[in-house]
């Protein structure tokens, strides 16, 4: 990048630079940290009790386990090489796939993902607080819904003020927030074996499964992890952009956002099998009390504050992206775009939108694979890894090199729109009910990434504008 175009950048644009090398001071285990104050929250309890719905504790905790990693590893290669190397965010990764225009797409995507897993983590936390203090009788039954609705906005200020000081907020908090995360987690297993035991919870059946058989329902669980687990993406730039090595990057992020996160949803799995309740602030007060409610309330605001405020940094660094306007806005603003739809979610129809936690998990699914698999042949067979012309994510006019036609690369449009067609012809996204038989043996996130992967190939062999 010459002097010129440095300051080209520089202008006005502070909060949305790539990170300088010198300043990514993010060693191998605070982003493992980071990453595990990301990955482990309530979201954990609840697709581990989703995917009770289908398989029994032997098959879920192998396609938990097997559907996070092989996720995780997808957007590990898309995400952790490209950001490591250029300190740069996720919104920006997608400008030479999409063009400088159509990068709006990966921002809704971006945006619409962090703000709806914080929205149920936010939610389940409220609703966790009002639980605990009716049954410590602090609260009447009815005051419930108020209560939980106030808790949940109060989490909301807390994560404004953790990151008025940004990606030094969320340093001060990750370290102590994994380890508590870690420690109430082992607890909870403890629990939860001493009191229902394991050879019951491995003898539970599953809770609802599909009427097409084992094969299709073993592959159901896998489809659930690995949609929830491609939600990540939307995450990795604001972590893993403080790092200065790949090779650290890639240990934590497999660690923490595959094993770490899917190990932690196994709770959520046994204890829906157990007792038909995945939330461990309803069946812990049941078997411990008090005390033990208290102790798993801690766990909960430890897990889903960290996560959130992981979270909405990321959707401030991507709305703040977008275009020149936004790059100077001040960090205040950006974080209100992030937290203000939340608030108002919060206020107006938080049960709604916590009962279709499911349609949700599809909707990223059904967008992220193939931008995914797009990413995967860009970077990888086009090499744009070691091209990127890293002035031109900045400049959102004809200078840029991923202008495209009118700022839309339409080979890369095209591909996201076959992938996702791809996704719903093998999986409905509403009821989790296969469209093809073809699902049992493939998935539905899997092929549709493969998709997206081979139109962008076609359609970029087939323009004029060759990668550059």
């Amino acid at each position: 990048m010459t002097t010129s175009s440095i300051q080209e950048v520089i202008e006005g644009r502070a909060g949305s630079l790539p990170v300088p090398l010198a300043e990514r001071n993010w060693g191998g285990w605070l982003v493992a940290a980071v990453a595990t104050t990301a990955g482990v929250a309530s979201w954990s309890f609840v697709v581990g009790g989703f995917t009770g719905y289908y398989v029994d504790a032997r098959q879920g905790t192998a396609t938990m386990i097997a559907g996070a990693l092989i996720g995780q590893l997808l957007v590990t290669l898309t995400q952790v090489p490209i950001v490591t190397k250029y300190g740069i965010e996720t919104l920006g990764t997608t400008k030479p796939q999409l063009g400088v225009k159509g990068s709006l797409f990966a921002l809704i995507v971006q945006y619409a993902t962090l703000i709806g897993w914080n929205l149920v983590l936010i939610i389940f936390l409220g609703r966790a607080v009002a639980s605990v203090l009716e049954t410590m009788s602090v609260i009447g039954s009815g005051q419930t819904g108020v209560a939980a609705v106030i808790f949940s906005l109060l989490s909301v200020v807390v994560i404004w003020f953790v990151l008025q000081r940004a990606t030094r907020g969320i340093e001060y908090t990750g370290a102590i927030v994994a380890t508590g995360i870690i420690v109430l987690g082992a607890w909870m297993y403890w629990l939860l074996f001493s009191t229902f035991g394991l050879e019951a919870i491995f003898a539970a059946a599953p809770i609802a499964p599909n009427e097409g058989g084992r094969l299709v329902n073993y592959t159901t669980g896998i489809e659930i992890l690995l949609v929830s687990t491609l939600g990540w993406w939307a995450y990795m730039g604001g972590m893993f952009r403080m790092v200065n090595s790949a090779g650290k990057g890639v240990v934590s992020s497999m660690l923490s956002l595959g094993f770490g996160w899917a190990a932690v949803g196994l709770i959520g799995l046994y204890s829906a099998l157990a007792v038909g309740q995945a939330d461990p602030t309803i069946w812990i007060l049941q078997v411990g009390g008090p005390v033990a409610g208290v102790l798993v309330l801690v766990f909960v605001a430890l897990a889903n504050l960290g996560s959130s405020i992981v979270a909405t940094n990321a959707a401030a660094l991507g709305f703040g992206q977008f275009s020149p306007r936004t790059q100077r806005l001040s960090w205040n603003v950006k974080l209100s775009a992030a937290l203000g739809p939340m608030m108002l979610v919060l206020v107006l129809f938080p049960e709604a939108f916590y009962d279709n936690i499911g349609t949700f998990m599809a909707f990223i699914g059904i967008v992220l694979a193939p931008i995914i698999g797009v990413q995967l042949v860009d970077l990888y067979c086009f090499r744009r890894l070691d091209t990127l012309h890293v002035p031109s994510l900045y400049w959102h006019d004809e200078r840029s090199r991923y202008w495209y036609r009118g700022g839309y690369n339409p080979a890369g449009l095209a591909a996201l729109l076959c992938g996702s067609v791809v996704y719903i012809a093998l999986l409905d996204p509403i009821t989790f009910v296969p469209n093809s038989d073809l699902f049992q043996y493939l998935t539905a996130s899997l092929p549709a990434a493969a998709t997206g992967g081979i139109v962008y190939w076609l359609g970029t062999m087939g323009l004029a504008e060759k990668p550059v």
